[in-house]
């Protein structure tokens, strides 16, 4: 197994996020992205962050799934990423990084490159729970849709940043 999770991580986070950005193009509002997110960080960083907009989406050709949202890195502000995939359209259920066929996870990470992640089938929890899926949009390649839920998630500190301790993290979308 790698080493360092984070290279594992970055590739099926941008496999997570690119499914909206295939899907439904970049720029501008998209449909499918939520009116709220909020991510609160508690543990070795703590603090409360605006997530928006966060999306859920499906892409057809390849039957993934994905919910992701990014918060950038400014000032004590950490870079916080969540780019969570799996296989078939987003239900109401819960999609954890120990199902079969999980993808991607969650990281946080210090403006000193301090890194704490979960991802699936290699380190840390998560639990990403959609209370509501509704409204899909077709596009010729999948479907976006209005999403309601949480995500919780326990993240280890990543070997050889420098990080020390166990960041929790909830988000409400």
């Amino acid at each position: 197994m790698n080493a360092n999770p984070l290279s594992r991580w970055g590739c099926m986070r941008v496999a997570a996020v690119a499914i909206v950005a295939i899907v439904f193009g970049c720029g501008g509002a998209l449909p499918g992205q939520t009116a709220s997110c909020t991510v609160a960080l508690s543990g070795a960083l703590s603090g409360t962050y605006d997530c928006k907009p966060a999306a859920t989406a499906w892409q057809s050709s390849n039957n993934m799934g994905g919910f992701a949202f990014q918060v950038q890195q400014a000032g004590n502000t950490p870079a916080i990423q969540v780019g969570i995939g799996w296989t078939g359209e987003p239900q109401v259920k819960h999609y954890k990084q120990s199902d079969s066929g999980a993808q991607g996870g969650v990281t946080v990470q210090t403006a000193s490159s301090q890194n704490w992640s979960a991802v699936a089938g290699y380190q840390g929890i998560y639990d990403l729970n959609f209370t509501s899926v509704t409204n899909p949009i077709s596009a010729s390649n999948g479907k976006v849709y209005t999403a309601a839920g949480t995500l919780d998630a326990t993240l280890p500190a990543t070997s050889g940043t420098g990080a020390t301790g166990t960041i929790t993290v909830h988000v409400t979308f």
